[in-house]
């Protein structure tokens, strides 16, 4: 009579084992998935000034072709990146990122603003449901006491994906127009498709629970922790360790379940409020030193600043977050980022280019650290299962902010708002967005392994298969 079968949890054997050279392959490619992401999310902002000289657009009008995108990754966030359930988290990115690749270049034949709004309002669908694969799946090759600092540093990527768009736009716009930024982006997109389609593994909580090869898994496991011995009764099990595929509306009520409710509310109302100051800044800075009298090289240098921050705060914010937890981490970057906002806006005043960079530096640290924080937080926040829906939905829900803030920026200006006094009234989301995160810190404490959701099967999957 046969023994009963060992049971191997891949979470276990991920937390014990020492970080092996497949981790850091995925989370270098987690980091160029959201280096691409970035590129293709921001160079609008950097070639704004002269698609709206070449199509003749108003301040209000070029306002919604740059929100296009942004209620593009608000659905991707919410539909699309969910999918990865069905069809993992591999699979997801690899087609967001061919699609939005090939969006970009769509975008080139735009002559008017509906048509520049329609193909990046698709751009931006593409961009949504690429970027929550990618950092749930670093999320998952890593273990637990690494976390924080794994995704802020794939961030990195973000960061640096948007800081290059910038010098890529300031060195084609001159030989090839605006269009030539967007053939960059799209080539960058499927040269990366092509890559993660030979190297990338997929999400072993979907391989063991849905996707129907534990074998492949137990091989990645083999690779994550050489020396494994997996014999041929093993069972497997990862994350929640159902074998069930479930629907987008049966996960998304488990963001509220085992007194999820508050935290689910707070992270989607924090990253909102950052997110409206961290899009404005981004994509209407260049824009308001241009027509200020700044040189187009002087503008988009100030702008990269707050990317370059966004780097650097990549390599303190995890670490940080690990050591003193992600709620007073992430609060004080809230308080941090409203003073260096009312500090850009006076420096805009006084037309200072050196302070106004050096504003645009501090903000972009505060809320490039509070997005790589708060989507930290949404990774120890949500058990596996849930990552890539509680990610998706917290960015979707969020990018309403992201959405909403340039679109204000935009009204608020010709109704006559000083670009001082707009760039100083950013400061009442980040402080709105502190008290949230503060009372989510006191409700809950620090991060601890996340709950995991009422199980629908409890079967676990052979390790041979």
């Amino acid at each position: 009579m046969a023994g009963p079968a060992e049971i191997l949890d891949t979470d276990a054997v991920i937390n014990r084992a020492r970080i092996s050279a497949l981790q850091i392959t995925v989370g270098v490619l987690g980091a160029l998935i959201l280096l691409v992401d970035g590129f293709n999310t921001q160079v609008i902002g950097y070639i704004a000034p002269q698609i709206a000289r070449s199509m003749h657009l108003s301040r209000d009008v070029l306002a919604w072709v740059l929100s296009a995108d942004k209620v593009g990754l608000l659905i991707g966030y919410l539909f699309v990146a969910p999918l990865s359930g069905y069809f993992g988290h591999k699979r997801v990115a690899i087609g967001c990122i061919v699609f939005f690749g090939l969006l970009a270049w769509l975008t080139t034949i735009s002559g008017n603003a509906p048509e520049l709004f329609v193909f990046r309002l698709l751009t931006g669908i593409g961009l949504g449901g690429a970027l929550p694969s990618g950092v749930a799946l670093t999320g998952e090759y890593f273990p637990k006491h690494r976390r924080s600092t794994s995704i802020t540093f794939i961030y990195c990527g973000l960061s640096f994906g948007q800081l290059s768009a910038g010098e890529v736009s300031n060195a084609v716009l001159q030989p090839f127009g605006w269009q030539g930024a967007l053939w960059a982006g799209g080539a960058l997109a499927l040269l990366l498709a092509a890559t993660l389609a030979a190297i990338m593994p997929e999400s072993l909580e979907y391989l063991v629970n849905r996707g129907g090869n534990a074998g492949e898994a137990a091989r990645i496991l083999g690779r994550i922790e050489p020396g494994l011995k997996i014999g041929q009764s093993t069972q497997l099990v990862a994350g929640e360790r159902s074998s069930k595929t479930l629907t987008i509306w049966q996960l998304l009520p488990q963001l509220f379940w085992e007194k999820r409710t508050f935290g689910t509310l707070v992270i989607w109302f924090a990253l909102g409020m950052n997110l409206t100051v961290n899009t404005s800044l981004q994509l209407w800075l260049t824009k308001i030193l241009v027509d200020g009298g700044f040189q187009q090289h002087t503008a988009i240098m100030a702008t990269e600043a707050s990317f370059l921050a966004g780097i650097v705060g990549a390599f303190i914010i995890g670490p940080l977050m690990d050591r003193f937890g992600a709620y007073r981490v992430i609060t004080g970057l809230f308080i941090t980022g409203a003073t260096f906002c009312v500090l850009l806006g006076a420096s805009l005043s006084w037309t200072a280019a050196a302070l106004i960079t050096a504003s645009s530096f501090g903000s972009g640290f505060c809320t490039s650290g509070v997005q790589k924080g708060g989507n930290a937080l949404c990774v120890y926040f949500y058990p596996t299962a849930l990552r890539s829906t509680g990610l998706g939905w917290g960015l979707g829900i969020g990018r309403i902010g992201a959405i909403v803030g340039p679109l204000a920026v935009g009204y608020l200006l010709t109704a006559g708002w000083s670009s001082s006094a707009v760039f100083t009234a950013t400061a009442i989301p980040m402080l709105l967005g502190a008290v949230a995160v503060a009372a989510m810190g006191r409700a809950y404490g620090e991060p601890q392994p996340a709950i995991e959701p009422t199980r629908i099967a409890a079967d676990a999957a052979p390790a041979k298969s």
